[in-house]
């Protein structure tokens, strides 16, 4: 029974983590609804690219992100002020570039809310849309009730084995096995998915910014000690433009995977070079989203791995 809720415990730490942020970005609003307001005009409005972190440490691995940049200025008892932030939520990138750009164009008359006890700490929207704490919500809902729902079921999945293996007890490896081969098979056909809707995005011409190699340490547990693996991965950045708003990206399907081998990622990054002209798949409904070169060939093969956990479950329950 300590067992079960231990696991229990792991699985929720990550919707626990999510219902933490937004009760902490809850407070942050209710804080900023007590903040200063002042006219405002808007100096600059363009996009720019970031460079952002993937996971955790200052080794981990980075990516590319398209940003709205939007600065203003306020005065504030003949002191002028200058703000880039825009809302009072987290912007992580790639996400209503467009939309922001055009909402609060150059020269334009804003209203700015500022911190009173620190003038420099502003924005232009105090409140987080009603969706967000609803969409906030209904994911940590959905994943507390998926891992209680799988943790019951592959418990009930392992005590209906045991019916059906000829040495039951082998029946929890079996469930195990195939409760691996299930989740494999959601992940690859996800991806099959996403690759088959970026084949069928707007295209438009891009152009080679940079190739390379960037390096990262991955971070893994081994029987209870944590192992630092150095990868390689290339870097190939282009850029593109979509209704006057220019971006950058650099996911080249079949070409951005990672490896240990720094000769492998090489060998990948030089099959582009710098300056030539590129197929850019660009998301219709985000413009920041964008792909070279969508879905492998070989991504068929995938299917082996889910097939492989099948076989084996099969061959220890005969």
């Amino acid at each position: 029974m300590k067992d079960i809720w231990f696991i229990y415990a792991i699985l929720l730490a990550f919707p626990g983590l999510i219902l933490i942020a937004v009760v902490v970005k809850y407070f942050e609003v209710m804080k900023a609804r007590n903040w200063s307001s002042v006219p405002g005009i808007v100096t600059v409005s363009t996009s720019e690219v970031r460079t952002v972190k993937k996971g955790v440490g200052e080794d981990a691995d980075t990516e590319k992100r398209n940003f709205a940049k939007i600065v203003y200025e306020y005065k504030i008892a003949n002191h002028t002020f200058h703000g880039d932030r825009v809302t009072i939520g987290e912007d992580l990138g790639n996400c209503e570039v467009a939309e922001t750009i055009a909402k609060y164009p150059k020269g334009k008359s804003v209203t700015v809310y500022y911190n009173p006890n620190k003038r420099t700490e502003s924005v232009l929207e105090r409140d987080l849309p009603p969706f967000v704490w609803k969409g906030a919500l209904i994911i940590v809902a959905v994943l507390v009730a998926m891992i209680f729902g799988g943790v019951i079921g592959i418990e009930k999945l392992s005590k209906f084995m045991s019916t059906m293996v000829r040495n039951p007890s082998e029946a929890p490896f079996v469930t195990g096995l195939l409760a691996f081969a299930f989740f494999t098979a959601l992940f690859v056909y996800a991806f099959q998915k996403q690759a088959s809707t970026e084949r069928r995005w707007p295209v438009v011409p891009g152009r080679i910014e940079s190739v390379g190699v960037t390096q990262f340490v991955s971070h893994s547990s081994d029987e209870g000690r944590t192992r630092d693996t150095v990868m390689y991965r290339p870097q190939v950045v282009y850029s593109y433009a979509v209704a006057g708003v220019t971006y950058q990206g650099e996911k080249i399907s079949g070409s951005d995977v990672s490896s240990s081998s720094e000769t492998v990622a090489k060998k990948n990054a030089e099959k582009y070079t710098k300056g030539h002209p590129v197929e850019v798949h660009y998301n219709p409904k985000n413009a920041a989203q964008s792909s070279v070169d969508p879905g492998m060939r070989w991504a068929w093969l995938l299917w082996i791995i889910p097939a492989l956990f099948v076989a084996g479950a099969y061959l220890i329950a005969r």
